[in-house]
């Protein structure tokens, strides 16, 4: 490996993004450090592959084109990762615009501070048609908005996004070869349950490394009028829902260093999830006839409390496995 930035550009049927994120990516302002664009096409049904060679064999900017067979983003990120030239892994999807910065900004950051990562950037919201009303509210759903309180420009966070942030090759190197097993997946396909990348911010933690998010570092997130729906919404907090089953074994693993109490009268997994059902049903006639409503916080609220249901109730038996997994993974790091 050598100091430089790998632009990771996971795609799956990008025709019609491809034109606009890789031309942010060409128009980048840089000096004294390599870097290439690595564009992956991820199982596509159309020509992202062939337009990708297109559009780049007539520009100076050093690039490879690359396929990756097995569908979902997580796959796509890895295969990003092995032919990837460079120390620093910036991960920009299909539909983000970084700003002519953004490659510089993110090299000097990460080269300044070797306890970096991860490093997230600011996504800012571009619509194909009218802004919702509830956006705001919702936007880091989106990954889109600020990640941190802090005044400061760079902060050091315990968790960022996965859009547009760029990741230390040499700890995905140890990663990959630690032994441990990953809980959660990007998403594939429709499948709205996703979390692969902060699974990565807490084993980076688990690791001694630093997770941090720089404003400086900012990019357009486009916003398909598909995406832009109430429906949609719910059925985002749903799949959150389901990705909270496996993020609060790592919380309650990180706080309690051991996996749950097993002496249970009933098994692990049906004790939490007769707990999760009396808490829907107690929260039901605060939502009852407003889910139509839109920007109401508590109908996503209730949409995330039935994704949990459904992930246990999915697991069952295998739930206690899962932070039986996320201990190993702690200890296998804390070795490391």
């Amino acid at each position: 490996m050598s100091a430089g930035v790998s632009i990771v550009v996971c795609c799956y049927n990008s025709v019609a993004r491809l034109h606009e994120t890789i031309g942010h990516v060409v128009q980048q302002k840089t000096n004294n450090f390599p870097w290439e664009l690595v564009i992956v096409d991820n199982a596509s049904t159309d020509n992202t592959f062939e337009l990708a060679k297109e559009i780049l064999q007539t520009s100076s900017i050093q690039f490879q084109v690359v396929k990756e067979t097995t569908a979902g983003l997580s796959s796509a990120r890895r295969k990003g990762f092995s032919v990837s030239k460079f120390d620093y892994l910036l991960y920009c999807d299909d539909d983000n615009w970084l700003t002519q910065n953004y490659v510089q900004r993110a090299f000097e950051i990460m080269n300044a501070n070797e306890k970096i990562a991860i490093l997230g950037g600011m996504g800012e919201a571009v619509f194909e048609t009218i802004e919702p009303v509830w956006f705001k509210k919702s936007e880091k759903n989106f990954a889109v908005g600020d990640q941190s309180f802090s005044k400061e420009s760079l902060s050091k966070v315990t968790e960022v996004y996965g859009a547009g942030f760029t990741v230390r090759k040499s700890f995905l190197q140890q990663l990959f070869t630690s032994g441990i097993q990953n809980v959660l997946s990007d998403r594939s396909g429709g499948q709205l349950i996703s979390g692969g990348d902060t699974e990565w911010c807490y084993l980076a933690r688990y690791f001694g490394k630093e997770v941090w998010y720089s404003r400086d570092l900012k990019f357009k997130h486009l916003m398909t009028t598909g995406r832009m729906s109430w429906d949609y919404l719910k059925k985002l907090h749903f799949g959150f829902g389901r990705t909270n089953i496996y993020t609060h074994a790592y919380k309650y693993v990180e706080a309690n260093y051991q996996v749950p109490n097993q002496n249970l009268r009933l098994p692990f997994w049906l004790d939490t999830l007769i707990h999760r059902i009396k808490t829907l049903v107690k929260f039901y006639p605060s939502v009852f006839g407003k889910f139509n409503e839109e920007g109401n916080e508590g109908v996503l609220r209730y949409y995330g409390m039935r994704g949990e249901i459904s992930e246990l109730w999915r697991l069952k038996e295998k739930y206690s496995q899962v932070f039986e997994t996320v201990y190993k993974n702690v200890n296998v790091l804390n070795r490391n």
